[in-house]
Formats: structure tokens, C-alpha cells, sequence
């Protein structure tokens, strides 16, 4: 199981590494490991609130599908390496992942 580290991303200090299989998303990774991403839909895509920063390792992530493009023009519109973790699956090979988030 890889490790990947969050960064708070006001302060740029670490916050948690957390563990994760790939096929999880990084929205469920941080609820398993305590470190819940904000949210009002719980993970389904809806609300737009679990954006993350991808800090490093974005060219291994899942490109950007249409419905997560419209929800980061609304919730996160002048953070260009902004996703959504509940959109964002953790690939095989992905070696290292560190994010920000609030």
C-alpha cells in the first residue's frame, strides 16, 4: 500500500501521509486515514467542496472529466493544479502524490 502526503495548503507544513491501495479516491483515503476533505455530498460529485492542490504526481492522475472541470470552475476557479478528490482514483505505478488542502 502506498503512502501519500498531505500539505496544509496555507502553510505548506505537513499534515498526514496517508495510506491508500489504488483504486481508492483520494476523497476516501483521507476519510480512512482522519483527515476528511470538506464536503456536503459525501464523495458523489456533486458539491464541488473536496478540492485538493496536486502539488506532485498529477501527470499519473486520471485526466479531468467534464463534470469535475464545471464544479472547479465554481469552487476553486484561480487554483489551476486544483481537483476533486472524489474524482481523483489512485492509479497503479502512482509512485508519489502530495497534495494540499485545507
Amino acid at each position: 500500500m502506498r503512502h501519500y502526503l498531505l500539505l496544509d495548503r496555507a502553510t505548506g507544513e505537513r499534515r498526514a501521509w496517508v495510506a491508500a491501495p489504488p483504486g481508492m479516491t483520494v476523497y476516501e483515503a483521507c476519510e480512512r486515514a482522519g483527515q476528511p476533505l470538506p464536503t456536503t455530498c459525501r464523495g458523489s460529485t456533486i458539491c464541488g467542496l473536496c478540492h485538493v492542490d496536486v502539488l506532485e504526481g498529477g501527470a499519473s492522475l486520471p485526466p479531468v472529466q467534464a463534470d469535475e472541470a464545471e464544479l472547479l470552475a465554481r469552487q476553486a476557479p484561480d487554483r489551476p493544479r486544483a481537483r476533486l478528490g472524489c474524482r481523483i482514483t489512485l492509479p497503479e505505478g502512482l509512485e508519489r502524490l502530495v497534495l494540499g488542502v485545507s
